[in-house]
């Protein structure tokens, strides 16, 4: 059995209040009161018949008498929690003044209070009053702190996804003391060696902290030591004593990898109207906030500390010389008598030359080793046997960017071919020709790996080479291959215009050779006249 809902006067949105005894007597007691206090009210004989009003009515808190046909409170207490619209719906169970096991089982099913009868009628007043305020209050910070989440969640994806470190991490620190209202965040990482250093800061510890610059050890130490055993809140709003990290509330929070922690998210803010509490109740939320701002840092650090041991490395083998100087003959295709040398790179790690210099160039130091193998191959040719040029492979942007090129080539016995790579992007053909026309004494150009590069025959128009060299793969088997050998053809009737020779790279049969003579390709090089080898083994053309 249930009754309509009774409301008082003129206040249509008043708190509805489910009264649930099987004693109709009580019920009219209790409606008359809470109506008189300003409540709403409706009624129900049983357990059974108040899951039903609570299916159709917005019930703001249930007086739920312990003992009763059907079902029992304990029993509607255990329904109503188990329901996602009603789980926090407060309960108060009214029980006999005995009936202590009664009110044991309410309290273990969910009940919030409980009342004992006979009840006095201003206790039920204030009891039903108090747990309406109560659940009002956790209602509004439940709402905030949804309302703070979905804002975090609104800031991070503003976040840029990848790239540097420090980029992301500040934007995410300028994305966060907005949002979240803070004076002050921090975002920082470990070093090997047990400093804290900042990635970004924003708010007012931007004078306090530079990005890049090790925190002081001793608050260094204090923060790793404390952030340790987990996250931790402190109030440094009160209490005598040096600050370092400001008054006011501060939380840090670890940023964990699969290694382990690698570095801190910590925030600042002025107590609020609630004191200490109302910042550690945050807790949760900073925790979510970390683990995803590690998860958004840490592939950005890991590749950092990637690119910083494999430029380490590579920084290694450059100043130790870890290689050595290799040449291989170019020889005139009819004869097999030596024009001159190329000069080559093996490196002692056993690593092919072509994955060092790639590496090089992704990590920056592409003029370095360049610079390196150059110093190393020119004073090395001087013991080559036989006279003909020296062939030194060069970027366009070493030529361009490397003022000591000149210096380097000045101690060169032999003249000299620069080798071009078609490879390489050349952003300015006027600025690189002029830079190789101020080179002394004057040194000639070939183009290397013609017809695989990134230019094409563009290099080959802009810089009017002396010569060309023809990638191996308009070599290999060039014999059995007639549009190869219409396309070579081509170019040695342009090269025969333009004044420069071709070279064919990578010959390894003597039908290569024979085909490469009879389309008029003059010079050639690879195994078949010898393989790259140090000076001391550099043997001489091979003639039959």
């Amino acid at each position: 059995m249930t009754t309509a809902a009774a409301r008082p006067a003129g206040d249509p949105a008043a708190d509805l209040i489910l009264i649930v005894d099987d004693d109709p007597a009580v019920r009219v007691l209790f409606a008359r009161v809470l109506v008189d206090a300003g409540y709403a009210t409706c009624e129900a004989a049983d357990g059974v018949a108040a899951l039903e009003v609570l299916e159709r009515e917005p019930v703001a808190l249930v007086l739920l008498d312990s003992t009763m046909p059907r079902l029992d409170g304990a029993g509607v207490i255990r329904a109503v929690r188990a329901h996602p619209a009603t789980r926090t719906l407060p309960i108060i169970l009214v029980t006999a003044k005995g009936d202590l096991e009664d009110r044991v089982r309410g309290l273990q099913a969910g009940a919030d209070d409980y009342l004992a009868k006979p009840v006095a009628l201003g206790e039920l007043e204030v009891r039903v009053r108090a747990q309406l305020r109560i659940h009002a209050a956790w209602t509004q910070a439940s709402e905030h702190e949804a309302m703070e989440r979905r804002a975090v969640t609104g800031a991070l994806r503003r976040v840029p996804n990848g790239g540097p470190p420090e980029r992301t991490a500040r934007a995410l620190v300028e994305e966060l003391v907005p949002v979240l209202g803070l004076e002050a965040v921090a975002l920082a990482t470990f070093s090997p060696e047990g400093t804290v250093i900042p990635l970004a800061v924003a708010g007012d510890w931007e004078g306090r902290f530079r990005p890049g610059c090790p925190v002081e050890p001793g608050l260094a130490r204090q923060m790793r030591e404390r952030t340790a055993h987990g996250p931790w809140v402190l109030n440094q709003a009160t209490g005598a004593g040096e600050r370092p990290l400001g008054a006011g509330m501060v939380a840090a929070l670890s940023l964990v990898g699969p290694g382990g922690p690698f570095g801190l998210l910590v925030l600042r803010d002025a107590p609020g109207p609630d004191g200490p509490t109302g910042f550690a109740r945050r807790l949760p939320l900073f925790l979510e906030l970390s683990e995803t701002t590690a998860s958004l840092l840490r592939p950005g650090l890991e590749a950092g500390e990637a690119h910083l041991r494999a430029r380490a490395g590579l920084e290694s083998i450059i100043v130790a010389g870890a290689f050595t100087p290799h040449f291989q003959p170019v020889v005139y295709l009819a004869d097999r008598a030596i024009a001159g040398y190329e000069a080559l790179t093996r490196f002692d790690d056993g690593v092919p030359p072509d994955a060092h210099f790639a590496e090089a160039a992704r990590l920056g130091l592409e003029h370095e080793l360049e610079r390196a193998t150059l110093a190393a191959a020119i004073p090395a040719a001087r013991g080559l046997p036989g006279g003909g040029f020296l062939a030194l492979n060069v970027s366009p942007g070493f030529v361009l960017a490397s003022p000591e090129l000149p210096a380097l080539l000045a101690g060169t016995e032999r003249a000299v071919v620069l080798e071009i790579t078609e490879h390489a992007q050349v952003d300015d053909y006027g600025a690189l020709r002029a830079a190789l026309a101020r080179i002394d004494p004057p040194v000639t150009v070939a183009v290397d790996d013609a017809g695989s590069g990134y230019a094409s025959l563009r290099h080959i128009l802009a810089l009017r080479p002396a010569y060309v060299k023809l990638d191996l793969s308009w070599v290999r088997d060039i014999d059995s291959d007639p549009a190869r050998q219409a396309l070579v053809a081509g170019l040695a009737h342009f090269a025969a215009e333009t004044g420069c020779a071709l070279i064919g790279e990578g010959i390894e049969t003597e039908a290569e050779r024979s085909t490469l003579l009879r389309l008029n390709v003059p010079l050639g090089q690879g195994y078949l006249f010898g393989r790259p080898a140090a000076v001391g083994q550099a043997a001489a053309a091979r003639v039959v």
